[in-house]
């Protein structure tokens, strides 16, 4: 019975060394057949254009954030300071008891205006980053000039970056566009900012618990300010995802009651 179970044992360890040696032979083949560089990119997954997206996002997501926060501006001209935040008056007015006037009545086409300009040069230079590293590697690349779209749609921002890159060494591989996708739900929150701005410019005050009945994870919250600036703070109930900005309307002066 001893014996059975130590040739068994063998069995089972000279399988296990088979198994090991074959593993390292095709590990050898692959580096034969297609490269330190190609192997790399077949463990990790880190291809030239997964190393542009990286890059790129990671200028993208803080600028996404000061979008967020600042009533969809990274530089607001118009603004109210709130909590060291500049947040942007998306509907405005300096005279008292005067409706607002909206300031950017496409607030959706604003921003995605707003990020493309940011985010291009910062593309340019992921690029010819990935671009020197390859070369460095003996890769011929070329690419143009990137042009960038942004859009926002529910659920998501769309970065579609056409650069026509191509990189070619044993062959050659084209990528006309480079799309990156962003979760955010940043195009909800400009819906409902544009509605209450719009809102606003029509009536002079909004009501806010409207919006919450119609969207259930949505939490607005109405900050009045002593200048009779509102701040409107809107809040994603499951992710605490939020977005803030400014209205100044129907303003009373201070000390006048109505009466």
């Amino acid at each position: 019975m001893y014996k059975k179970e130590k040739m068994s044992m063998n069995k089972k360890a000279q399988v296990t060394i088979f198994i090991i040696l074959a593993l390292a032979i095709i590990l050898v083949l692959v580096l034969l057949f297609v490269g330190r560089d190609s192997l790399t990119t077949l463990i990790t997954g880190e291809t030239p254009v997964n190393q542009i997206k990286s890059c790129i996002s990671e200028s993208f997501t803080p600028a996404l954030e000061v979008i967020r926060l600042q009533g969809g501006s990274l530089n607001p001209q118009n603004y109210y300071l709130y909590q060291d935040n500049k947040i942007d008056y998306l509907c405005y007015t300096e005279e008292n008891y005067k409706r607002c006037v909206m300031q950017k009545p496409l607030l959706k086409q604003s921003i995605e205006k707003e990020l493309g300009e940011y985010i291009s040069p910062r593309a340019i230079s992921c690029i010819e980053a990935v671009k020197s590293s390859l070369q460095d590697k003996g890769y011929q690349v070329s690419s143009k000039t990137p042009e960038i779209t942004v859009s926002l749609i529910p659920g998501a921002i769309i970065l579609d970056i056409k650069s026509d890159l191509r990189i070619t060494k044993d062959g050659t591989e084209t990528y006309e566009s480079i799309k990156i996708d962003e979760s955010s739900g940043l195009y909800g929150h400009v819906m409902v900012a544009s509605s209450i701005s719009n809102w606003e410019a029509k009536y002079g005050d909004s009501e806010t618990m409207n919006y919450m009945i119609y969207y259930p994870n949505l939490k607005v919250e109405k900050k009045k300010q002593g200048d009779g600036t509102t701040v409107y703070i809107l809040t994603d109930r499951t992710n605490l995802e939020q977005f803030m900005f400014a209205s100044r309307s129907i303003v009373v002066p201070a000390g006048v009651t109505g009466e």
